[in-house]
């Protein structure tokens, strides 16, 4: 079966943007999605699946718009954060409509360049909307950069990337995102700023992950009295919560 340079071409942006939207997470690292104006979602790494001993964790690949902010937590810790950590997703508005651009020029305009009768007449519009909105993108990331906390150099290697392989340019939100620094607890921004439902889910998938911890630590050690003291914590927060 001979399979076209077009199809294979096609298969390489889908399997580039996808490895580019997979991301490793530490087991004491989750990611916090702005769902709306006031909605945030909590998203884990797969502890079935690890790779180097990190977890994997892939977004929602329809939903490229949403920024991700990676936080980590300690279970041994307690207390409340030093820094509260301010959220800076509306920065990233300008942005949607630019990557909804590029997608629409990878994953609709290219294939009716490569596999219909339009040809040229699809492929020349695909290229400009592709590389005018990148461009676009790239120089907002650019000017707003200290809002973004980036680096001149870390803008330098994401510009490369992105031009260098167009399908990387469709997580520009989230790789902006993802390398913004946030030093609050993750356990204290999501109980701050998730609604009560969604904060309770994320509460049950820490508790489990502490009683991971906690099956493998040695009764008698100093940090098992932590982690029971912390997992005791969130289930009497769950418990005093009204029905």
């Amino acid at each position: 079966m001979n399979i076209s340079a077009e199809t294979l071409l096609m298969l390489a942006v889908a399997g580039l943007y996808l490895y580019d939207s997979a991301q490793l997470l530490y087991c004491n690292e989750a990611v916090l999605i702005p769902a709306g104006k006031r909605d945030w979602k909590a998203g884990f790494g797969s502890a079935n699946f690890s790779v180097l001993g990190r977890e994997l964790y892939v977004p929602n690949l329809l939903l490229i718009h949403r920024p991700l902010f990676r936080l980590s937590w300690s279970f041994e810790r307690s207390g409340g954060p030093s820094e509260p950590w301010e959220p800076a997703h509306g920065a990233f508005l300008p942005l949607a409509p630019l990557v909804w651009n590029i997608a629409i020029a990878l994953f609709v305009l290219l294939p009716l360049g490569f596999f219909t009768y339009l040809g040229d007449f699809a492929l020349l519009p695909a290229l400009l909307l592709l590389y005018a909105n990148m461009l676009l993108a790239l120089g907002w990331i650019w000017f707003h950069r200290r809002n973004f906390q980036l680096s001149g150099k870390g803008f330098a290697s994401l510009a490369f990337e992105c031009l260098i392989c167009p399908p990387f340019a469709l997580n520009l939100v989230r790789r902006v995102g993802l390398g913004m620094p946030v030093r609050e607890d993750l356990v204290s921004a999501a109980r701050r700023l998730q609604r009560e439902a969604d904060w309770a889910q994320t509460r049950d998938r820490l508790i489990a992950r502490l009683a991971n911890e906690i099956e493998s630590e040695d009764p008698k050690s100093k940090r098992y009295a932590l982690l029971q003291a912390r997992r005791r914590v969130l289930v009497d927060e769950g418990e005093s919560c009204p029905a």
